[in-house]
């Protein structure tokens, strides 16, 4: 149950004004720029920039970036304690913020009481099946799509199949995405002819891409080595030819983006040296009207993105202002957030409608590992 103090918002709003007279600034990956503030999130890499941006139109918002590694304090006079770094540790921080038994720490093993430190948790991925409970509202707020990104200086095919569970037996084994990161295609042949070795990338341990991504290709395959484990959305990280990574079309927009963003919600262009591909003929980038490129809301292997919050706090009976504020922040098609349509396609999501801010659809229990 909520436990906050009714004058924390108070409390933040000033600290927060007082950022702002003296002209506190923070480079990019940083976090609030303007000091605490009343809503606080963590967690998700794909979704760490849209929500900076968001907190550009809604003041509220304190989003805290997956990375760099190290501790952050998210509350004035609150503990430090390790940043959560992706969507699955967003949830466990969050989790241990809504603290149900007065004894959850983070991280699990040796942390410290977060207790009423983190109002909400980015997550690209949505609840998990094997976490049945109610405790946790997973509330989607945009659509994101991921494909395949591969070096623009290999001869990496640049339309590959998804692949289906029916082709797994098939000998021999066709060439899909899901024969690659199942193990079953292990080369493929470059323009000289030579079968070039794939070394078939995945984003890190307690990546909800990663999660998302072992989903679609139909198991774990070469997701359990740890050897070809990098940070995702990170182009940098494919450095041979026969690399192939899973890559957020959403991230891949916001990074060719950089230059025309605030630079208060700035986003690293860490894309590299890469192009992404298409899946089934089906492409991830479509021209958009204003200019530039827009998210194919078409391409076959999308996903919702969500900001997840204590489902207690969504009751009318929650009266506190705290809860009210993140009731309009997140809750509905009209809340702040499903509002800001412009910020959201800016950072190279696409809009959801109506769908936009439900509370009734995804839910999850508390997750603690």
């Amino acid at each position: 149950m909520l436990r906050k103090t009714k004058t924390r918002l108070g409390v933040i709003a000033t600290a927060a004004a007082m950022a702002l007279a003296i002209g506190v600034t923070s480079p990019a990956y940083a976090d609030p720029p303007s000091g605490f503030r009343d809503l606080v999130g963590t967690g998700s890499d794909t979704t760490q920039d849209i929500l900076n941006g968001l907190a550009l139109v809604v003041p509220a918002i304190g989003s805290y970036n997956a990375l760099p590694a190290g501790q952050i304090q998210t509350r004035l006079g609150g503990p430090l304690f390790n940043r959560p770094n992706g969507s699955n540790q967003g949830q466990f921080s969050l989790s241990a913020s809504i603290n149900d038994t007065g004894t959850r720490v983070w991280p699990a093993a040796g942390g410290v009481s977060i207790t009423d430190q983190i109002d909400f948790a980015r997550s690209s991925n949505g609840p998990l099946s094997t976490a049945p409970g109610t405790a946790l509202t997973f509330i989607p707020f945009a659509l994101d799509a991921v494909t395949y990104a591969v070096s623009a200086a290999s001869d990496w095919p640049r339309d590959i199949a998804l692949g289906s569970a029916s082709q797994d037996a098939i000998v021999p084994r066709p060439f899909t995405l899901r024969n690659i990161y199942n193990g079953n295609v292990q080369t493929y042949v470059d323009s000289d002819f030579i079968n070039v070795p794939i070394r078939a990338l995945i984003p890190q341990t307690g990546s909800g891409t990663r999660s998302f991504w072992v989903g679609a290709m139909g198991g774990v395959g070469v997701a359990t080595d740890i050897a070809n484990t990098v940070q995702e959305h990170n182009g940098t990280f494919v450095t041979q030819k026969g690399d192939i990574v899973p890559f957020s079309i959403a991230q891949y927009i916001a990074q060719g983006n950089h230059g025309s963003l605030n630079p208060l919600a700035s986003v690293v262009e860490r894309r590299g040296n890469i192009e992404l591909g298409n899946i089934d003929t089906i492409k991830p980038l479509l021209p958009a009207a204003a200019g530039g490129v827009q998210l194919n809301a078409d391409f076959p292997v999308q996903r919702l993105v969500f900001n997840v919050v204590e489902t207690a706090r969504l009751a009318p009976a929650a009266l506190a202002p705290e809860d009210v504020l993140l009731r309009a922040t997140f809750a509905g098609p009209t809340s702040t957030i499903c509002a800001a349509t412009a910020t959201i396609i800016q950072y190279g999501f696409g809009t959801i409608g109506s769908l936009c801010g439900n509370t009734t659809s995804f839910t999850q229990a508390l997750r603690f590992s």
